[in-house]
């Protein structure tokens, strides 16, 4: 296991779910938060093809999850672009580079 990696991802996620629940409603202030706590993500564990892992994520995560609420499940309180919040994407493609980086933390030893 490499503890580094598993940390950091934990405290992604944390980070992540405390800027959710406070800036939700200030959209471009939590599509700020999301890319700096990618960034620090990145400059403390980087993953291989990063960027483009955070892309695909946030492209298939947003998508799906707009397909998904077509049909009624969920909504959201402000609905921006495609039924779901302008700042979602960003945090798909966070949550992307981050399951990455836990598996590569359970999978790899320390170096």
């Amino acid at each position: 296991m490499n503890n580094k990696k598993i940390l950091t991802s934990t405290l992604v996620i944390g980070s992540s779910i405390l800027l959710v629940l406070t800036l939700w409603q200030l959209p471009i202030l939590l599509i700020i938060g999301l890319f700096i706590t990618a960034f620090l993500k990145h400059r403390f564990c980087p993953i291989k093809k990063e960027f483009i892992m955070y892309v695909v994520s946030a492209i298939i995560g947003s998508l799906s999850e707009s397909l998904i609420m077509i049909t009624g499940p969920w909504s959201y309180a402000s609905v921006q672009i495609f039924n779901f919040p302008v700042w979602l994407p960003f945090l798909w493609g966070l949550a992307g580079i981050t399951v990455i980086t836990i598996h590569e933390g359970i999978i790899r030893k320390n170096h």
